[in-house]
């Protein structure tokens, strides 16, 4: 298994860690496996203070019998966050009838909505992408409503989508490279989804993608 992400309390007040942890850390494996929504993904609760043993270098995962050069596009380059808080909205088809009505009215040959309701790239909480993953998962082990913890993404912009100190970045260019796939992940053909359960956060988390 390879490093994913690793996340603070501090930093990120927004997910409901349990009592007593403050860093949340994710790892998966990025074998044939790592495709399905069974994919051995783990996530790790812990409090910092006990981290005291660290390595200098994370193992090299054991990709012996996979497709050569395929399956080590699913292992994200180390890289250090700069998240930025934003507002987007539910897709237009989870939204109650009557304000569905009122925004295809109003958004009836533009698409706009679709376009700027959720957020591409890798994000914390929110809504996934349309088509990422379907309506109302549960939790395996209670049954509770299953929330967005980690969205994964091949890019970080999409044209409407971007931070405002990459807006000009010239297309094709290496900073532009970097800027918009900083992990130099390939998750399937599109977006993909780790989901926890929101009544317990340490009950097994749910993956979907494209």
């Amino acid at each position: 298994m390879v490093a994913l992400a690793q996340l603070t309390a501090a930093d990120f007040p927004e997910i409901a860690f349990p009592e007593g942890a403050d860093l949340l850390q994710i790892l998966w494996c990025v074998g044939y496996h790592c495709c399905s929504k069974h994919a051995p993904c783990r996530v790790v609760w812990r409090r910092a203070a006990e981290v005291t043993e660290i390595l200098e270098a994370p193992p090299e995962p054991d990709l012996e019998g996979e497709l050569p050069g395929f399956y080590e596009t699913y292992i994200p380059r180390p890289c250090v966050l700069h998240p930025e808080r934003l507002i987007e909205y539910p897709w237009l088809e989870d939204l109650p009838d009557d304000l569905k009505d009122r925004v295809r009215a109003w958004d009836r040959d533009t698409d706009l909505y679709e376009d700027l309701s959720t957020a591409p790239g890798f994000k914390i909480g929110g809504t996934v992408i349309h088509g990422s993953a379907p309506s109302g998962l549960t939790c395996v082990a209670c049954d509770a409503p299953a929330t967005l913890l980690l969205q994964l993404d091949n890019g970080e912009g999409d044209g409407r989508w971007c931070a405002i100190e990459d807006r000009d970045l010239a297309y094709g260019t290496p900073e532009y490279e970097q800027a918009y796939t900083p992990t130099g992940m390939m998750v399937d053909v599109g977006p993909g989804g780790l989901f926890a359960c929101s009544a317990d956060p340490e009950h097994p988390v749910l993956f979907y993608s494209q």
